[in-house]
């Protein structure tokens, strides 16, 4: 168990500066919006200590540590939308649910989630 928390340790750490601050687009966070309409279920990926201070409404705490060991308790007929703090922790909590079947959209961050969008206009070709 410890190699475990230790390996996704090193994954996490490698993700960060990998990704740095990276930036959810528009349409990714489109995407998690409209699943959530559907029926998607909201996966907070924080510690309890962080999701307490605030978190989008109706998401629900499962910190990075016990994703892995969760999967039972998941709707498997969901789509999953994560987010965490800067990114780094939900895609990994994305990838690790995507290889398990789940459609899981990363919106990274609940600052990109909440982020005003302006809709582009649809151009049509002639």
């Amino acid at each position: 168990m410890i190699q475990n928390f230790l390996k996704l340790s090193l994954v996490v750490l490698v993700m960060v500066i990998v990704t740095g601050c990276s930036r959810v687009s528009d349409e990714d966070v489109l995407a998690g919006r409209e699943a959530v309409k559907n029926g998607a279920m909201i996966i907070d990926v924080r510690s309890k200590k962080e999701y307490n201070k605030g978190h989008i409404e109706g998401s629900v705490n499962i910190p990075i540590a016990y994703v892995d060991k969760m999967y039972n308790s998941l709707p498997r007929d969901k789509e999953l939308v994560v987010y965490c703090r800067s990114g780094s922790r939900s895609a990994i909590a994305a990838r690790l649910l995507r290889e398990q079947g789940w459609i899981v959209h990363d919106v990274e961050t609940q600052e990109d989630w909440e982020r005003k969008i302006i809709p582009k206009p649809v151009v049509q070709e002639k």
